[in-house]
């Protein structure tokens, strides 16, 4: 009996080759933070803080992969801070179209939705009185 076994819950195979779902993660990240509605992404509370600080996934992560195990389809959900008076459809469009864009470029998967939740809504003055004030 063979020790191994090509059962991946929690990974993409495609042409086996085996992406897991914290490199979707990575991508997601990186893509998002260079969108400049962007401000942070957002927990939804302390749980989700800390299981991100040692790298678990939880419910309250703010970014969460689903990766289809028959075809292999990427649903990504990302929870998000934007800023104040940007017309919230359009940067939601720009981050899914970004989103799916990098995700199939760079591993070749096909994305079945991005879904964005906006938890919040912050004035810019205030999140660079918030980066003054910690940087003190």
């Amino acid at each position: 009996m063979s020790e191994s076994s090509d059962v991946n819950l929690n990974n993409s195979v495609k042409n086996g080759i085996h992406i897991s779902e914290d490199v979707y993660s990575s991508i997601v990240s990186s893509t998002v933070l260079e969108i400049e509605e962007v401000v942070q992404f957002a927990n939804s509370g302390i749980v989700g803080g800390l299981a991100n600080l040692i790298g678990k996934k939880t419910s309250d992560s703010p970014i969460h992969v689903d990766i289809d195990e028959e075809s292999s389809d990427v649903t990504v959900t990302i929870n998000l801070v934007i800023k104040f008076g940007v017309f919230i459809p359009k940067v939601v469009e720009n981050i899914q179209k970004k989103v799916t864009a990098s995700i199939k470029d760079m591993t070749g998967q096909t994305v079945s939705s991005v879904n964005v939740r906006i938890h919040n809504v912050v004035k810019v003055e205030d999140v660079e009185e918030q980066e003054v004030e910690e940087e003190a």
